[in-house]
Parts: structure tokens; sequence; C-alpha cells
């Protein structure tokens, strides 16, 4: 099964969506029924209560409860993450996303931040959400 590293900004999205033939329901769907294995940084988890803020928590908190996979920043992480910002001057949050994708060797990045990411093209490929649901149908 192939896995694929969602950044926050698609969680938010995950998150809030109401229309259930829309593409994020469906990338829920995916998830769901093991079409594809959603993996998170666990530093999202921050980022998404931020973002949502505290009336939100409840969503957050459920969200770890799903079929998604959370890592751990673990110390090869953290040192990965702090090579990508000395490299490429990646924002810390983002830096630790994409280590946590190239350490677990995950071949894509779901995410629309090409910014910060369009610069580890050798380690990790991004992707948009309909590359994403193509994947799921494979």
């Amino acid at each position: 099964m192939d896995r694929i590293l969602i950044d926050t900004m698609h969680l938010v999205s995950l998150l809030t969506e109401e229309d259930e033939d829309g593409p994020y329901f469906q990338l829920a769907q995916a998830i769901k029924n093991e079409k594809i294995t959603g993996v998170v940084s666990v530093v999202s988890l921050t980022e998404l209560i931020k973002n949502l803020g505290e009336e939100n928590r409840q969503k957050v908190n459920d969200l770890t409860y799903t079929n998604l996979v959370f890592i751990n920043v673990t110390p090869r992480i953290a040192m990965r993450a702090g090579d990508l910002r000395l490299k490429y001057d990646i924002p810390t949050m983002d830096s630790l996303i994409a280590a946590t994708g190239i350490v677990e060797n995950i071949k894509h990045v779901l995410t629309s931040d090409k910014r910060h990411f369009d610069k580890l093209t050798k380690s990790i490929t991004v992707i948009n959400l309909q590359k994403a649901l193509d994947i799921a149908r494979r």
C-alpha cells in the first residue's frame, strides 16, 4: 500500500470539509478503506491546534484515533530536520514534517507548500490532492 505524508494544510481541509462528495472526503475514505496510508508528523498536531483554534480541539483529538499513522519526532528525524533547515532555510515545522517523510522513506508529500518542499525533490515528491486520489485508485 502506498504511503503519503500529509502536510498540515491538507489535514485542516480533511477536518473542515463538509461536502460528502468532496475531494477531501474521498481522501478520508481512501485512508479509512486502506487504499493508501496517510502518514502525519506529530508536529502537525501543534499546527492544527494553532490554525483551527481551541473550539476545534476535539476534532484534532479525534483525528488521532483514525487510520492515519502519526510519527513521533525521533532524534534521527530531528537531526535530519536540522540539516534541511540549515541547507535549504526551510522553516522548522516544515523541516520536521519533511524530515519525517524522508527518514520514513515515504515517496510522496501531499502539500500545497511548493516554496519549501520543492527544494527536496531528490528526497520526496510533492503531490497535489488529485494525484493523491489517483494513487489511492491504483
